[in-house]
């Protein structure tokens, strides 16, 4: 492996001044630099640790709507977490963190009307740990108006947690840590 690499440094290398003068990109100039270089294999091993990927961080999300995550193939995240924006996809961030009664995902005080009639709604969460909890015990009550959440959908590398509401409802005021 190690040979391998030093053969590709130095196709990398010899092909800098065959394509150092011209417009159009440079191959092997992997991190798009104008340059290839030792960089480039940097970049290379880099992709290849990270599985193909570019080592980007996660970004973390939750949806509240009546389109059901499972159909889904992609996230589409709404322009803010405001609740008048309606049914969608939230952001919540990089991390995922530690959520509880006085740090909430969501405060059933913030109303979401989500259609302008009654039906099937669904709530998709980033972690099992992450329920519909009683405002003012703080118990569980994802049982009380919501299937158990054992429906799992990954999208963008994150695996969500579905929960279907028993009811039909047009708007979502729960909260949820």
């Amino acid at each position: 492996m190690k040979r391998f690499f030093i053969i590709f440094a130095a196709i990398l290398l010899v092909s800098v001044s065959a394509f150092a003068q011209s417009k159009t990109p440079l191959k092997g100039d992997v991190n798009e630099d104008g340059v290839v270089d030792v960089a480039d294999i940097t970049a290379i091993i880099a992709i290849m640790k990270n599985g193909g990927g570019t080592g980007e961080s996660t970004t973390y999300y939750w949806y509240v709507g009546h389109e059901n995550p499972m159909n889904m193939t992609s996230i589409t995240p709404l322009p803010s977490n405001d609740a008048s924006e309606g049914a969608g996809w939230r952001t919540i961030g990089t991390t995922l963190p530690t959520y509880s009664k006085t740090n909430p995902l969501w405060n059933s005080s913030d109303y979401i009307t989500t259609a302008t009639s009654k039906s099937t709604m669904y709530v998709a969460l980033p972690s099992d740990t992450i329920k519909s909890r009683n405002d003012i015990t703080g118990s569980d009550v994802t049982g009380d108006g919501w299937t158990i959440g054992t429906t799992k959908k990954t999208l963008n590398g994150v695996q969500y947690t579905i929960w279907t509401s028993i009811n039909n409802k047009k708007s979502f005021s729960e909260t949820l840590y």
